[in-house]
């Protein structure tokens, strides 16, 4: 997939996401505090698929695909621990939740270099 049909279809998505969320909020489904970290975790998710759409493509280099992952985990951490705090868990622990994020990203490039050096 060319990358102007990638961005066409990212903002696409982003369109969707936000008439959903915004639906949700009119429809009272939910509050209007839980609008803007609704749309951060779904971001985060389709940026999390857009990597791997990115990474599955033949000519794509690994790091662009890498670096989109990453930034699609700090979304749907950031937006997630968001939500949860607006439902009483302590706001503290989004402290915790990057941190492992910030692990688990640091064993995965880790991971990768050793792989690439075998190769």
């Amino acid at each position: 997939m060319a990358r102007s049909q990638l961005g066409l279809l990212t903002f696409g998505v982003l369109l969707i996401i936000l008439a959903a969320w915004s639906a949700a909020w009119i429809l009272d489904i939910i509050l209007l505090w839980d609008l803007f970290p609704g749309i951060i975790l779904s971001v985060g998710i389709w940026t999390v698929f857009l990597a791997g759409i990115k990474a599955s493509r033949s000519g794509s280099a690994g790091g662009n695909a890498f670096s989109t992952f990453g930034w699609g985990m700090l979304a749907l951490v950031l937006g997630g621990s968001w939500w949860l705090s607006n439902l009483g868990m302590p706001i503290e622990m989004t402290i915790v939740f990057v941190l492992l994020l910030l692990g688990l990203l640091a064993i995965a490039t880790a991971l990768r270099s050793a792989m690439s050096q075998r190769k």
